[in-house]
């Protein structure tokens, strides 16, 4: 047996557990459905942090949809720059015709989504964009955009667990919860 070097021990306390992060979904997941009926659906996933969110809300759903995905950049570096790239699945001609829900995990600053957006909606043909963050952290945003769907607002602080990381370590904790002090400092 392999023994996992990073876990929920690590967690100075929960923020939200498996059956939380669930319930939010599911209510989520109802809204959706709602607002999508007779529409052409496709869930866009930002990798690699909304990849779960992704699939336990697309398990969810009651009207059918499009799965893809799409890695994004913001940062040179350490830096954010006022533009997002596109890293992987730049055909975006596959979203012609289509109802585009973006979907990540959490909306901090808000800058990475807006950005997104705002090149989503730049493309000929697609025929209306829109996203949903499992988290929204409670701080003062210098952008003024806002997701269509938010499942909870949370304290602003450092997370992980449910798709966030540290250096790519803790995503795949069922819960969320706030990392010990001691463990960000390695």
């Amino acid at each position: 047996m392999i023994e996992k070097k990073y876990g929920v021990e690590d967690l100075d306390h929960e923020v939200l557990s498996p059956n939380e992060i669930n319930n939010i979904l599911v209510d989520m997941a109802n809204e959706i459905s709602k607002d999508f009926q007779n529409l052409n659906l496709t869930i866009l996933s930002i990798m690699n942090g909304g990849l779960f969110m992704s699939v336990d809300l697309i398990r969810l759903l009651r009207v059918s949809c499009q799965i893809d995905s799409i890695k994004v950049n913001s940062y040179t570096g350490d830096v954010q720059s006022e533009d997002v790239f596109f890293i992987s699945n730049d055909d975006m001609s596959l979203l012609k015709d289509r109802d585009v829900l973006i979907v990540d995990e959490i909306f901090d600053s808000g800058a990475t989504m807006r950005r997104v957006v705002n090149k989503l909606n730049l493309i000929p043909g697609i025929s209306s964009v829109r996203s949903a963050a499992l988290l929204m952290k409670n701080k003062k945003r210098e952008i003024d955009y806002v997701p269509d769907y938010i499942g909870s607002n949370v304290e602003d602080v450092f997370m992980v667990g449910y798709g966030l990381d540290f250096f790519g370590n803790y995503r795949d904790l069922p819960s969320i919860g706030v990392l010990k002090s001691d463990k960000i400092c390695k």
